[in-house]
């Protein structure tokens, strides 16, 4: 039986608060690339590294242990856990030294990340019904836009502030500003951690007609999709390349503002900040609003629908802010297209929800978040700083290389939707009774 009034969204409160401080954690590097490549004497393909592959390969690896946990053990603990680990990895971010001390704890923190996404979608579609979970999914969501947007905001005004009274670690000597602002951001995340694991409750799984109460196996999911492959081949793949979209500018759209515009840490953090912040909240909920509405006039396919016409209007907003020469332009195509990209956030989680049966929805989660994790930050980072050093004359041309990275991947995703949304329908229809 569903959990009623205001609990279930006192729960989304909470993942969403976990989801912000995740993307914190995880996006705080992409404001500090400057200092750390200068005291640690690092190439942007190092930093990209850094930023993108250490995160993702754990993240991948360990996207399928959380998923498995979270089809088979109670959700609740896998997200303390989790949550736990990467917070602490983020303060340790601070205590690094060398680039195999950095790699390690950027490492840890997408162990503990890959925790989150798979017990979150599963607790959701429990706790709401399907008309209900297009809001319920986008305020989840919400914590990539409002923890990407503080990422921005918070790390450049700490840059500015760490680097202006000389801020160090009373117990590193020797130790950096940039050092300071891993640790200040990474250890409020255990005591959120702590409020989850004290005031959430486990939901009762709602089964599908004829599913097994016992959680099958991961063969069981591997055949699961090989059956339905025509749906989510192009389905996953297609968000992968949105993925690429956006990790790509979450690692080196404060660089290119910085370099390209002239521009401060902290007044890029406030520009950037307030318009993914700000206008990211409101595509997410927009996006979740418009979905709900159509899936209760019988279109179960909206999420991809809604996603697939946010990709034709973000991509050129992204190709103008990147190459735009005046700085005002640029900030305002970027908010613009910030805005319109985030309508994916929620709906791509109701699409997984909506694509596999409940015992399933863990493991598919995993699938999913390895998908766009390793699409986005394993690999978007280090060829966009490839493209920079290699074709478009070093440092200075990261603008020309997310704007390579941002068509490319923008025409694949809209023909990959086009191909999976009509078998994707089918499938749903069909889990949905």
């Amino acid at each position: 039986m569903r959990a009623t009034g205001a609990y279930p969204y006192y729960v989304v409160v909470c993942l969403m608060v976990a989801s912000a401080l995740s993307f914190l954690d995880r996006l705080a590097l992409s404001m500090l690339i400057e200092p750390v490549k200068a005291d640690l004497g690092l190439s942007d393909t190092q930093v990209s590294v850094l930023a993108g592959a250490a995160f993702a390969g754990s993240y991948v690896l360990f996207a399928f242990v959380f998923g498995r946990w979270v089809d088979t053990r109670e959700r609740r603990g896998a997200i303390v856990v989790g949550m736990t680990l990467w917070s602490l990895a983020t303060a340790a971010c601070g205590l690094a030294r060398s680039f195999a001390g950095l790699f390690t704890a950027r490492a840890m923190i997408g162990v503990g990340e890959a925790s989150l996404n798979p017990a979150a979608y599963s607790m959701i579609a429990d706790y709401f019904t399907p008309v209900r979970r297009g809001v319920a999914t986008a305020i989840f969501a919400c914590g990539a836009t409002l923890g990407g947007g503080l990422a921005i905001m918070l790390g450049g005004q700490l840059v500015d502030w760490a680097y202006a009274v000389g801020a160090r670690l009373p117990f590193l000597p020797g130790s950096q500003p940039w050092q300071v602002v891993f640790v200040a951001i990474g250890l409020p995340g255990v005591a959120v951690a702590l409020l989850i694991a004290l005031t959430v409750r486990e939901p009762a799984r709602t089964l599908a007609a004829g599913e097994a109460a016992q959680a099958p196996g991961i063969a069981d999911a591997l055949r699961f999709m090989r059956a339905n492959a025509r749906v989510f081949v192009p389905l996953f793949a297609g968000y992968s390349c949105i993925a690429v979209i956006g990790y790509s500018f979450m690692v080196w759209g404060p660089v290119h503002f910085m370099r390209l515009h002239a521009l401060g840490a902290g007044e890029v953090g406030l520009l950037l900040g307030l318009g993914y912040g700000v206008g990211g909240t409101v595509g997410l909920l927009a996006g979740g609003a418009v979905s709900d509405r159509l899936v209760a006039r019988g279109r179960i396919e909206a999420p991809v629908l809604v996603t697939l016409g946010a990709v034709v209007v973000e991509t050129p907003l992204f190709l103008g802010a990147y190459l735009a020469d005046g700085t005002a332009p640029a900030a305002a195509l970027f908010c613009l297209g910030m805005t319109v990209a985030s309508i994916v956030g929620g709906l791509q989680i109701s699409m997984v929800q909506s694509l596999a049966p409940n015992r399933l929805r863990g493991i598919m989660a995993a699938v999913f978040g390895a998908c766009v994790n390793l699409a986005g930050f394993g690999i978007a980072p280090t060829i966009t700083a490839f493209l920079a050093e290699s074709l478009f004359g070093g440092p200075m041309g990261i603008g020309k290389a997310l704007a390579v990275m941002t068509g490319a991947a923008g025409v694949v995703a809209i023909v990959l939707l086009l191909i999976g949304i009509r078998p994707g329908r089918r499938l749903a229809r069909d889990l949905a009774g």
